[in-house]
């Protein structure tokens, strides 16, 4: 695959997780993909779509704005803000009604046009913060 449509793989992995208000979508995915968001152990494709499932479940609107995007031959960078209201549960934290603007910076790695590893890091803090749940 070119670069550019690495690019395009890349903004579409963020538009199907909005898409399936979950994510990721195992048809952008190899078999033995895995993804590392921030400190935690690394996940197979399964433990990610249920992370992200109850991210959506806390933020339902939350939308991935692709602020950057940049590809090699088998590598994509991706810069993205997430903007949404924390209306449901999150981790154990109720709802607040707050808005919130998160922003991240993800690698993936390609194998066979198909993502195989994501390395993912958040604004967590910054997440926690803008919902009360910490100062």
């Amino acid at each position: 695959m070119t670069p550019s449509n690495l690019a395009a793989l890349g903004r579409s992995f963020f538009a199907a997780q909005d898409r399936l208000r979950g994510g990721p979508d195992p048809a952008l995915c190899t078999t033995g993909y895995q993804a590392v968001l921030g400190g935690h152990p690394p996940m197979p494709l399964a433990g990610h779509q249920a992370f992200a499932t109850a991210f959506y479940a806390g933020f339902p609107d939350i939308v991935h704005t692709v602020d950057e995007v940049f590809a090699t031959a088998d590598r994509i960078a991706v810069r993205f803000t997430l903007r949404g209201t924390h209306t449901g549960n999150f981790f154990g934290v109720p709802a607040t009604g707050k808005p919130v603007i998160v922003t991240a910076n993800i690698l993936m790695h390609v194998e066979g046009g198909k993502v195989a590893t994501l390395f993912g890091v958040f604004d967590e803090v910054g997440l926690l913060r803008q919902i009360g749940a910490i100062q």
